[in-house]
């Protein structure tokens, strides 16, 4: 049920199934890092592609990013913020990786 003037789902349907998502998600990455099923590179993409989902799942049932009637302004909002933590994090770790290389004294 969409309440039409605030454009949100009102009853406890989506937190429920959000929170259900959410349970299976933790446990599908408790029992990735507890057994040791995958090695290396394979276990850190598993776990990025896990918490990756789990985001999605609670933006779409806990925030209601994409559910709200035309326009979209959260979504964009959403959109432009993650852009700009993306453009701060990226930079800063292209700046430490110039930093190390530069002023770091190498081993022959």
């Amino acid at each position: 049920m969409i309440d039409r003037h605030h454009g949100w789902n009102v009853s406890y349907k989506p937190a429920i199934l959000g929170f259900i998502f959410s349970l299976i998600l933790i446990a599908a990455m408790y029992r990735f890092a507890i057994h040791h099923n995958l090695s290396g590179g394979a276990f850190s993409w598993t776990i990025f592609g896990f918490g990756i989902t789990m985001a999605l799942v609670q933006l779409v049932f806990f925030l209601h990013i994409g559910m709200e009637s035309k326009p979209h302004w959260n979504v964009i909002t959403f959109a432009f913020t993650v852009l700009v933590i993306a453009i701060v994090i990226g930079g800063s770790i292209w700046i430490m990786n110039n930093l190390d290389y530069n002023l770091m004294p190498r081993a022959h």
